[in-house]
């Protein structure tokens, strides 16, 4: 979609707030047409010879009401409406895109790291609103232009289209440059975009750095990263700037030959001293407006890279989904969020056939995976590091586009990214999250759960002992990310934060990895006491081996061997290895994910 289209759909929001807007600031723009030919009379009859008294009061006194207290009146209306307007939209089009990243069906993979996502929803949605912005000035600075030439072109139109050249060459000028503009503000905004996900990271890994003693190296990284972005930003602005300083000097060289042309036209009597001063009155405002169309052009380019962006980040939403125009009202109460109630048939039977993902590199992935499993069962996927572990849980529940079938109950899962969530199924990733907020507020998850339940949860995922030795219970504040937890009681809550759904399937992708032999052990017997859980675990771990009912081993992206504990360790040397601790190191963060 076009950079224009694209406009039209967002003026096409609220319109007749718009519409309102653009008449108010029509009227404060066309105004001072009215103060040049005030200011003309003026001075054509003090030039006449008529007495100051009756010469000058009329004039300012229709100055005064019309600049002081009319455009002000306006301003402050126009202001205030567009201000409501602008926070309105931004808020719009934040969530279109917020709810096309968690509710799209289909699975897809954001391409942009953290900064370059937070860099999207907060500067270019405010650019290409601000760019909207303009268009809203467009037909005040159209009519007072179209106006300003009008009048002077009848006192002096040989001057006037002399006056015009300038103009017409600051505009060419914008044009002209508009590619480098594009393509600075790109390059800037990726190197914001760095600096911004490079300070995430390093606050959510300040215990890593400081147990390496690697201060000194993070702030020379982030130095640089910054040095990168001043000099990108300045590049940006520079141009910016040398096109801002050309537009308004183009007024001190109207002006400069006004003075020239008008001086020579005043003595031959084809100008009055009254039509001078309307030239140079209407001059610098000319001249700023047409340099301000100029200014769009500019910024056209730029807010054309700013929903270029925001593609990016939505990866294949629809154009109308983004530009979708359901109102958010800053009127009134907050709207209480539905609570989305699903009717869930219970879990019965679990059939994957033939499901496969490889990663975009080809290295990894997985292919050809079948199996089943049946309620109430402990299904363990297990192999050494690299060998599709993690890739197969993650295809099953859409986090990665996959190929292949998966049946509920004999029935088709046509979207598995929007079928496989609660309160049909939980996951918890290799890595829990957790948010800056309370244990509980962790554990609930925004969810309507009741004290109660969170509590029960927690009994669930054995986190009674380290309650009972926090101050404020599951009111503690468990710092960015959890910071203030140890390994073992983030696992722990990311396990309670899944129990408390109640879902039919459970799935753990190495979850016991920070836990002890024992804490593991009583964490998966309470798990299998509840109801009939069925979960699906990835783990090398003795105490989840044992346990389990069937065990999908894994090698180089398929099932090599399945069966029971026994089973395996009687045929299998692969699995006598593993329950041998002959792990592989892997080689990096990549490895350990698949």
């Amino acid at each position: 979609m076009s950079t224009l289209r694209v406009v039209w759909e967002l003026a096409r929001y609220r319109p007749g707030r718009l519409i309102f807007c653009t008449l108010v600031w029509a009227v404060i723009h066309t105004t001072p047409l009215l103060f040049g030919v005030l200011i003309g009379e003026i001075f054509d009859r003090l030039d006449a010879g008529m007495p100051v008294a009756e010469t000058a009061w009329g004039p300012v006194i229709a100055f005064a009401l019309i600049a002081v207290v009319g455009r002000n009146v306006l301003f402050m209306m126009g202001s205030f409406t567009w201000a409501k307007h602008w926070i309105e939209q931004t808020l719009q089009l934040r969530r279109n895109m917020l709810g096309w990243l968690l509710e799209a069906p289909g699975s897809r993979v954001v391409p942009l790291s953290p900064g370059e996502a937070v860099s999207t929803f907060r500067d270019d949605v405010s650019d290409l609103i601000d760019y909207l912005e303009n268009w809203l000035d467009m037909p005040g600075l159209a009519l007072y232009g179209l106006g300003a030439l009008g009048i002077m072109a009848t006192r002096n139109p040989k001057i006037t289209a002399i006056l015009i050249l300038p103009l017409i060459a600051t505009v060419i000028l914008t044009r002209a440059l508009s590619p480098q503009i594009r393509k600075r503000r790109r390059a800037m905004r990726a190197a914001t975009d760095d600096v911004t996900g490079f300070i995430g990271e390093a606050f959510t890994g300040v215990q890593t750095v400081k147990l390496a003693a690697a201060e000194d190296d993070v702030l020379e990284r982030l130095h640089r990263l910054n040095e990168v972005r001043r000099k990108a930003a300045l590049s940006d602005t520079v141009l910016a700037e040398v096109l801002k300083a050309i537009n308004r000097n183009m007024s001190t060289v109207t002006i400069a030959l006004v003075l020239i042309l008008g001086a020579d036209a005043m003595s031959t009597g084809e100008m009055t001293i009254g039509d001078l001063t309307l030239f140079i009155t209407y001059l610098p405002r000319l001249t700023d407006y047409l340099s301000f169309i100029g200014d769009i052009i500019a910024h056209h380019r730029r807010a054309g890279v700013s929903y270029e962006r925001m593609k990016n980040l939505t990866v294949d939403a629809p154009d109308e989904v983004l530009l979708d125009r359901a109102r958010v009202s800053l009127d009134g109460p907050i709207p209480e969020v539905p609570v989305v109630e699903r009717v869930v048939e219970p879990l019965e039977v679990l059939e994957v056939r033939n499901l496969g993902h490889w990663f975009p590199d080809g290295e990894g992935g997985i292919s050809g995976v079948d199996f089943t499993v049946e309620r109430g069962s402990f299904t363990v996927v297990t192999g050494r590091i690299g060998s599709g572990k993690s890739t197969l849980v993650r295809a099953l529940l859409g986090l990665v586009p996959a190929e292949g079938e998966i049946r509920w109950n004999g029935k088709l899962v046509e979207d598995p990214a929007s079928f496989f969530v609660p309160p049909r199924s939980a996951y918890t990733a290799q890595v829990p999250r957790l948010f800056s907020e309370s244990l509980a507020a962790n554990i609930g998850l925004g969810r309507t759960s009741s004290m109660e339940q969170i509590s029960d949860a927690a009994r669930l995922a054995v986190l009674e002992p380290d309650l009972e030795r926090m101050e404020h219970g599951l009111e503690t504040m468990v710092g960015s990310r959890g910071v203030k937890l140890s390994g073992g009681q983030i696992q722990r809550s990311a396990a309670a934060r899944m129990l408390a759904t109640e879902a039919e399937l459970l799935v753990f992708d190495d979850l016991s990895s920070a836990l002890d032999v024992r804490t593991e052990s009583e964490l998966w017997r309470r798990i299998m006491e509840r109801r009939d859980a069925t979960c699906i675990v990835v783990s090398h771990r003795r105490a989840a081996l044992e346990r389990a009912d069937q065990i999908l081993l894994m090698d180089r992206g398929t099932i090599a061997d399945r069966g029971t504990l026994q089973e395996l360790l009687g045929r299998s040397e692969l699995m006598r290895s593993l329950w041998a601790g002959e792990l592989e190191t892997g080689t990096g963060p990549v490895d350990v994910i698949r």
